[in-house]
């Protein structure tokens, strides 16, 4: 099932179970059950990364959709990482300079 975001969901890890409101939605890594979302933990207050396999039940749909959070992990600016691949790429590329095929 997917989840969306500031659903309250229940979550169990091997030892605890806590409840956490979803703030992003999925993001899919693979099709191997490792897509996650960013989470807020309402027992401890902290943010963190939840799989899609710890949760085990949806407590409230649409429990905080307007949770405000401020994070530079979604703000990321990658035009450095493009300049670094194009002034150090030590290896053939299939792309021409600039374009990396995205």
């Amino acid at each position: 099932m997917a989840y969306l975001k500031g659903d309250l969901v229940l979550i169990s890890g091997a030892d605890q179970t806590s409840t956490c409101i979803i703030l992003t939605e999925m993001f899919q890594v693979s099709f191997d059950n490792y897509n996650f979302y960013y989470t807020y933990c309402v027992e401890t207050g902290l943010y963190g990364v939840v799989y899609e396999t710890e949760i085990t039940s949806l407590v409230a749909p649409n429990f905080a959709p307007d949770f405000v959070f401020e994070s530079a992990l979604f703000d990321t600016d990658y035009d450095w990482d493009d300049y670094l691949y194009d002034q150090f790429s030590y290896f053939p590329s299939l792309f021409p300079s600039g374009s990396r095929g995205l």
